[in-house]
């Protein structure tokens, strides 16, 4: 793999991440859902993965079934694997636990909690269909994610916990490449979700009630969790995906533009290529060994991506690798008004549609390279987007251009490390950013500062920027960097409707629900 330096790559990230934050708070809400689920974290380190490898005798049938699931555990970090394993087991992470030792934390799972998290981060904000409100749930929410009760949005932390918890945490294994134990070292930094039963999706019946109103106001709006459900064709199922398809048709009447799907791994193929024609979204992610998995194939992932589109019906397919991100795209998701540019850009010519499709494109990827990134470097969601200054950046990635029949590939390089501070998340968190850059509103362009691909030279194929706008950017302000540790402090929770952060959504009271008194 060839590698540059990446001075302009990183030049070009410092100033989106300066934009990110200093817009997200004016930004347009985001509506995410819909799983939710509380995650084990179990940092592998040299002792953990000694006890990995050696595996317990088999002395009782949950000895038998566990060691059976550390053999499928081993057999994907030794090629360089993550992903998700489910094995039906109650008793999975009391026996997990057991072998590794309580786990350095617990946090929130699920790609809509984590987007939120994210989001809020930044001083972005959410809302999120969440049905399971048990104390267990509850109190791994950010305390800023928007939800919906009795009418009005108010703040996770402001609820008092109400029923129990029906679901088995998951148990998440996370790798940092280098590690070793008696002859086996870690090839790859990734981490491993193990889930020990089915879960239905967070038909959250007040959530669904306001869609009206919250997609009348919102940005974007993010589904997943459909990997969740049991591997059958049950009643309980088609109920599921019923509700979960009637959610995203309310999103569309209400006038949503962009309703992005985003996929994960599924018991099944079948399972994953059935979620992926589920429609009507307008958007669909997924990370690279899932779109090998829905098509079968190790092809150009280009042209993968193409065939999932036009499977899918849907206007763009987004894949995220280690370190590249992919938009296989045909026309804009959404109509921008006259006067608005994308991030940061200074516009230098009149631009086609195609072209504008391009930058606002190449605009989302870096968004959502900059979240997750940020969340690789510090271990957690964060504020601070600045790359690290050890980042590199891949030559090695998909070509952009016309693909044909309209549709267009878009690929950019991320900040990547070998040796990230934590590993869980970063899909999700990747799509925080994508949907952020998606509901910024309309805005002058900073004045002096060419985009990170207004240099590109599209004519000669080149999408590396000119040396004349290599010059090195000033780091983010005092004042951007002060208002970013704010946004990463959460704040505490409380019984009361005074932690409701709303009243900063700058939106007509025509367009948003009613806001309870402060």
């Amino acid at each position: 793999m060839r590698t540059r330096p990446g001075a302009s790559w990183r030049d070009a990230y410092l100033r989106v991440a300066e934009h990110l934050v200093s817009q997200a708070s004016q930004a347009r809400p985001v509506l995410t859902g819909t799983s939710a689920c509380v995650d084990a974290v179990f940092h592998i380190d040299a002792k953990r993965l000694a006890r990995l490898v050696a595996r317990p005798a088999s002395t009782s049938a949950d000895d038998t079934k566990g060691s059976e699931l550390l053999a499928r555990v081993l057999g994907r970090i030794m090629a360089g694997r993550g992903g998700e394993l489910l094995t039906r087991w109650p008793a999975g992470p009391a026996w997990i636990c057991a072998l590794l030792g309580p786990p350095d934390r617990r946090q929130v799972g699920g790609t809509g909690p984590q987007a939120s998290w994210a989001l809020a981060a930044v001083g972005g904000h959410s809302v999120l269909a969440l049905a399971d409100r048990s104390p267990e749930q509850l109190a791994v929410i950010d305390p800023r994610t928007g939800l919906c009760a009795d009418g009005a949005i108010v703040a996770a932390g402001s609820l008092a916990p109400s029923g129990h918890a029906t679901k088995l945490p998951h148990c998440i294994l996370e790798f940092t490449a280098g590690t070793s134990h008696d002859g086996v070292t870690l090839p790859r930094s990734s981490r491993i979700i193990l889930r020990f039963g089915d879960e239905p999706i967070e038909r959250d019946e007040q959530f669904l009630a306001m869609t009206p109103a919250l997609a009348a106001a919102a940005g974007a709006g993010l589904v997943s969790g459909l990997n969740g459900l049991a591997d059958d064709d049950s009643q309980d199922n088609m109920t599921e995906r019923a509700w979960l398809l009637a959610l995203i048709r309310a999103w569309s009447d209400a006038g949503l533009a962009v309703i992005h799907h985003e996929l994960a791994e599924f018991p099944s193929p079948r399972r994953l290529r059935e979620a992926a024609a589920m429609g009507p979204a307008t958007s669909l992610g997924l990370s690279l060994s899932e779109l090998f998995t829905l098509t079968g194939s190790r092809g150009d992932p280009r042209l993968l991506a193409r065939d999932v589109a036009v499977l899918s019906g849907v206007r763009r397919v987004i894949v995220h690798a280690d370190d590249w991100a992919l938009a296989v795209h045909r026309g804009t998701l959404h109509q921008k008004t006259p006067h608005q540019k994308t991030l940061h850009q200074k516009t230098l010519h009149q631009k086609t549609p195609r072209q504008e499709d391009v930058r606002h494109q190449e605009d989302v990827l870096l968004a959502g390279n900059a979240f997750a990134a940020a969340r690789a470097r510090a271990g957690q969601p964060a504020a601070l987007l600045d790359p690290a200054r050890d980042a590199s950046y891949t030559d090695d990635r998909p070509a952009g251009g016309a693909l044909g029949d309209g549709w267009q590939a878009t690929c950019v390089p991320a900040p990547h490390l070998r040796r990230p501070a934590g590993t869980v998340g970063l899909g999700d968190t990747f799509v925080a950013g994508l949907l952020l850059a998606e509901s910024l509103r309309p805005a002058d362009p900073l004045p002096g500062e060419p985009t990170p691909t207004s240099a590109m030279t599209h004519q000669s194929g080149s999408t590396e920027p000119h040396e004349e706008n290599r010059q090195c950017q000033p780091q983010p302000s005092r004042k951007t960097r002060a208002r970013s540790a704010d946004c990463s402090a959460s704040p505490p929770r409380r019984a009361s409707s005074r932690s409701v952060p709303w009243t900063i959504y700058r939106i007509s009271p025509s367009c948003w629900p009613p806001i309870p008194p402060r």
